[in-house]
Parts: C-alpha cells; structure tokens; sequence
C-alpha cells in the first residue's frame, strides 16, 4: 500500500507539471498561459501570484484526498 500512495503522489505532481507545460504552449486560457505571458511581460507579481495559487490547489488536493484515504487505509499498521 505505501508504493501505491507514493506513486500516486508522484504521478500527480508529473501531471500537473504536464498541464502547465501544455497550457503554456498550446492553449490561449488557463494557469499556464498566464505564468507565460507575465514572464514575457517581467511581472514577477502576476507570476509568484500565479504559481502560488496554483501551488495552493496542488498541495489541498494531496492534503485533502490524498493523505487521509492513505490514513483509512492504512489505520491497520498502527
């Protein structure tokens, strides 16, 4: 059970890293387009506003799904 949760926290990081490189390259919307054109434009506000947002979203979704189905699942080792 750990090497699935582990994975899954892995694969998730890969795939959100993947979102932002395609919306950064190939769609005209979305969290990575917008980090790119503030960094084409040098605002670093707009861009740590941006990532810090995003950040937020990654690190609720592993805090809020992710660590306490791990914790259910994982309540017959204590």
């Amino acid at each position: 059970m750990p090497y699935l949760f582990s994975s899954a926290r892995n694969g998730l990081a890969l795939i959100w890293k993947i979102v932002l490189v395609v919306e950064l390259l190939g769609r005209s919307n979305g969290v990575g387009f917008q980090i790119g054109s503030y960094f084409h434009f040098f605002d670093i506000t707009g861009i740590l506003a941006y990532t810090l947002a995003f950040a937020l979203v990654v690190f609720s979704v592993e805090a809020l799904l992710l660590r306490p189905l791990e914790t259910h699942l994982n309540r017959w080792r204590t």
